[in-house]
């Protein structure tokens, strides 16, 4: 779905419900939100962590579909150099880990609390030496042993930012400019669940299913 046909749509159901017009910034502004929104809520509720049950409704990593959804933001590997002091700053654009492992092999690296560190490190049974442990911390992933050197991630990163750009033609009317506009990198469902967000933003409540059905009378008018 271009970013052209998303404001398009947008356009149609505000001037449908009498809400007035939507300028381009304030396309730009809403959908990029709701873009973000969108992506924390495929890593999971937070509020929804219960006892007994530690995973929410919906969860980055909870099954296949979500894999998909997100899989245009999924950086499959990427190196990071560990300092001295066993730290390794976060990629660029990062957002959720997927998986960590080791520079050498792809052994997995395990996450532990904080809570726990102390007596994985110093484990004989199994020894962070051949079994490396990381956790995360406000400047980065500090990793065990401290020697590492180097490990690889996976990780899902920000979404780009969505883009409507624009000409005013001789009236001073806004005219879609595709050479400097930014389509989304969502997948068309995700893109009409970005949409509903974004309307809510505006004042305007509608059900995902009312939102496909204007896509589909937009397309069938060949807008």
């Amino acid at each position: 779905m271009t970013v052209d046909f998303m404001y398009k749509l947008m356009l149609e159901i505000i001037n449908k419900n009498q809400q007035g017009y939507l300028p381009p910034a304030g396309f730009n502004n809403y959908i990029n939100q709701s873009s973000i929104s969108y992506m924390s809520f495929l890593f999971g509720q937070t509020q929804q962590y219960s006892p007994g049950r530690p995973i929410a409704r919906v969860e980055l990593g909870m099954n296949e579909i979500l894999a998909q959804r997100l899989a245009p933001f999924v950086d499959p590997i990427y190196t990071l150099t560990i300092n001295g002091s066993g730290v390794a700053p976060y990629p660029p654009n990062y957002e959720q880990i997927v998986a960590m492992f080791t520079n050498t092999g792809l052994q997995r690296i395990r996450y532990a609390e904080k809570d726990k560190i102390y007596s994985l490190a110093n484990s004989v049974i199994d020894p962070v030496a051949t079994n490396p442990i990381y956790s995360i911390q406000n400047n980065g992933f500090q990793f065990y042993p401290i020697t590492l050197g180097n490990a690889k991630i996976s990780y899902v990163k920000t979404p780009p930012e969505i883009i409507w750009a624009f000409i005013l033609d001789d009236k001073g009317r806004a005219i879609y400019d595709a050479g400097n506009s930014v389509d989304p990198l969502w997948n068309d469902v995700d893109c009409l669940e970005i949409i509903t967000r974004a309307l809510a933003m505006v004042g305007v409540n509608l059900q995902s299913a009312a939102v496909i059905q204007y896509a589909n009378q937009i397309t069938k008018g060949g807008q």
